[in-house]
């Protein structure tokens, strides 16, 4: 099982990672780039932490239910992205695209960076 301290741990580097990327595209290429990046990453962040509260409400239940909470979860995180995306493009037209999905992967590979640390929850 998956321990609380581990989801909050994953979600904090994806932030990290959301800041960083436009941080670096800001210095490189400008305000427009950094912004659609930090957009689109926090679409990102906004999925996992959906994803995490739907997921994990119940953390003992017959493997069925679990399933269910997870499948549950996933198709939220998957509208939820949609909508963003959506959401995003046609209320902010300066949008630049090509970095806001930039910063999307950038952040949503912080899952698979996730995986090889081991957040205790300690400081």
């Amino acid at each position: 099982m998956i321990g609380k301290a581990q989801v909050r741990g994953i979600i904090r580097l994806k932030i990290g990672i959301a800041i960083s990327t436009a941080f670096l595209l800001f210095l490189i290429l400008g305000q427009n780039p950094a912004i659609s990046s930090l957009l689109g990453g926090f679409i990102a962040v906004i999925g996992s932490v959906l994803y995490a509260a739907i997921a994990y409400r119940v953390e003992y239940a017959p493997p069925a239910v679990l399933l269910k909470q997870h499948f549950a979860a996933e198709m939220c995180k998957l509208v939820c992205t949609l909508v963003a995306f959506a959401a995003l493009f046609i209320l902010y037209r300066k949008a630049d695209w090509p970095w806001t999905f930039v910063g999307y992967l950038a952040t949503t590979s912080a899952f698979w960076f996730g995986l090889l640390i081991k957040f205790d929850g300690k400081k």
